[in-house]
């Protein structure tokens, strides 16, 4: 999608803040990038090394995920929370039931040869779980979601030129295929099934409809896909940010603008 750098910046620095507003633990895992425009949000900034992999985007969200060592919720850089959100559960939080399950059933029959004797996969799933939020208090669930995934990846990684040839062949010549979706979404819900674990979800509802206005009822709104970056979009976050945050807005947008000045 081209550089999308500072709108990335506005819109995590927007996504924190709100999240900052409402809640007292916080705290931004970035790289060495991020960590330069966004070191002096109010809370704590850690900075990661993190693979980065085009294909497998989800991948520093994982290694995060992996690294708590108590209950807790972790929030994609493209939700924002305009309202203090009272959330509560017992094992494991998503965010909603993803309805495009199209996105997944061309990947599904690719791994499905590979996977289809170990314990966590199903393949005959008819949703997918969203996990623009996501909260374990199960820790060893948590575990053998990291697991799962791992195990995933070292498929999708040995298997490359299988992958490449199926991408030509299958349905729409693989025009819309997201591996990173199919491990962590749908192997987060193919594990809860195998499980027989019911998750907490925090956007109920069986339609698009249904959940974007209990989305807009309780304040939440999550930018996915590509509607992150539409001009519309971009220009509404960066005015929220002038507007208020301001101080923070200032100080991002000086870095912002001597690093353009510094590449010219």
């Amino acid at each position: 999608m081209g550089n999308k750098l500072r709108d990335t910046i506005y819109m995590t620095a927007a996504s924190i803040l709100h999240s900052c507003l409402w809640y007292e633990e916080v705290e931004l895992y970035v790289d060495q990038i991020g960590y330069y425009y966004l070191e002096s949000l109010p809370c704590k900034v850690t900075m990661v090394d993190f693979d980065s992999n085009s294909e497998l985007w989800m991948k520093p969200k994982l290694s995060t995920i992996e690294k708590q060592d108590q209950p807790f919720i972790h929030i994609d850089n493209d939700v924002f929370l305009k309202k203090s959100i009272s959330i509560e559960f017992d094992e494991v939080l998503v965010e909603r039931k993803d309805l495009a399950y199209h996105n997944y059933k061309d990947l599904v029959t690719f791994f499905d040869p590979y996977c289809n004797d170990m314990a966590f996969w199903d393949s005959n799933l008819k949703h997918v779980w969203s996990c623009g939020v996501i909260g374990f208090k199960d820790l060893e669930l948590r575990d053998d979601f990291v697991n799962s995934f791992k195990v995933l990846e070292d498929i999708f990684e040995k298997n490359k030129s299988n992958y490449e040839l199926f991408k030509s062949t299958c349905n729409g010549k693989g025009w819309y295929l997201e591996p990173g979706l199919l491990l962590e979404q749908y192997n987060l819900t193919s594990l809860l099934s195998k499980r027989e674990v019911t998750p907490i979800v925090l956007i109920p509802g069986e339609s698009h409809q249904q959940q974007s206005s209990y989305a807009n009822d309780i304040g939440y709104t999550h930018l996915f896909g590509a509607s992150k970056y539409h001009p519309k979009n971009v220009n509404k976050i960066e005015e929220l940010l002038k507007q208020k945050f301001y101080v923070h807005y200032k100080t991002i947008n000086e870095k912002i603008a001597s690093n353009e000045m510094a590449m010219a």
